[in-house]
């Protein structure tokens, strides 16, 4: 398990008080894994110590059918204090490919956090990462829907930087996230639909050119 001192990209979280977050134990599960295929490429075996680490990595949490930010807040989807800040738990399935994880209960979360997350409180990285993950749900539209969100952080200037509020009027995180959600709604990612930008709706409203780009894992 991951526990205190635990600092989860939903900062809100008190570091000394919780226990398994969402995107954090999806990292560790998909980095683990990776780095154990990556000895396999090199003719080495896996790694004991990592594998007895994978194989005991306890699992996301769940309540009413959707996953849990963390495994200490049973009350997600009650408490307001919890939705807001970072939606990380999205990042498990979108910046990451969801190794393990149930699609349809990431899309009940999804729906969730669409419908309830205060959004004058997340940061602009926020809007790409729930790109992905509705890319990565098969909801091409509401991809398109997140990263045109008409809310103050998720703005840019003519200058191009990513304005979040008066004295941080420049936040690279939202520009890396917009140039990597629209890459990976391009050129696709692994396990993604065999059409061409299969993370833009295919109903004839979109006309995607790109090149030189490569698929997401």
């Amino acid at each position: 398990m991951l526990g205190p001192v635990l600092q989860g990209a939903q900062e809100i979280f008190p570091k000394d008080r919780t226990d398994n977050t969402a995107f954090e134990l999806a990292y560790w599960r998909w980095g683990l894994e990776t780095a154990q295929r990556w000895r396999e490429r090199l003719g080495l075996a896996r790694e004991p110590r990592w594998q007895r680490v994978l194989d005991g990595l306890a699992t996301l949490a769940l309540r009413d059918g959707k996953y849990l930010f963390a495994e200490t807040a049973p009350e997600s989807f009650t408490d307001p204090r919890w939705a807001r800040d970072h939606p990380s738990v999205t990042g498990a399935l979108g910046l990451l490919p969801g190794t393990g994880l149930d699609r349809a209960t990431m899309g009940r979360t999804f729906d969730w956090i669409w419908a309830s997350w205060s959004w004058p409180d997340t940061w602009g990285w926020d809007y790409p990462m729930l790109a992905m993950c509705a890319a990565r749900l098969g909801r091409p539209d509401r991809a398109v829907d997140t990263l045109l969100l008409d809310v103050p952080k998720n703005a840019y200037r003519p200058n191009g930087h990513n304005h979040q509020r008066p004295g941080l009027t420049i936040y690279l995180p939202g520009n890396g996230g917009l140039l990597a959600a629209v890459a990976m709604m391009a050129a696709g990612w692994d396990g993604a639909p065999d059409r061409h930008a299969p993370g833009f709706p295919a109903d004839g409203s979109w006309t995607v050119r790109w090149e030189g780009l490569r698929r997401m894992p």
